[in-house]
């Protein structure tokens, strides 16, 4: 589990070669509905010097969930770091939860 937002959702991630993979599970009583495409504008990651070694990434999810007149929006940024000594890769997010508007 990478974030839990209790009654919301939670982010789960699974890291295969150089793929992330995101599984959003719906925790509301409402419709899960997952914004296709990219997400914003792109964002370069950028390292010098020995934290090069790193390899930093980063990923953007979107989605919006909840009840009608009570959904959310949801923008989930993830960064990734690559462990190359140990063979892991270090996994970090950030989700902001704001109010959906309504049209």
């Amino acid at each position: 589990m990478l974030v839990l937002a209790e009654n919301l959702f939670r982010l789960d991630v699974v890291i295969s070669d150089d793929t992330i993979r995101t599984i959003v599970r719906n925790l509301s009583s409402g419709e899960l509905s997952i914004n296709q495409g990219r997400g914003g504008a792109a964002v370069q990651a950028v390292a010098v010097g020995e934290a090069d070694a790193y390899r930093p990434g980063h990923s953007r999810l979107e989605f919006t969930l909840g009840e009608p007149g009570d959904r959310v929006g949801v923008t989930v940024l993830i960064g990734t770091l690559r462990l190359l000594d140990r063979g892991t890769v270090r996994v970090s997010a950030q989700a902001i939860v704001r109010h959906a508007s309504t049209p």
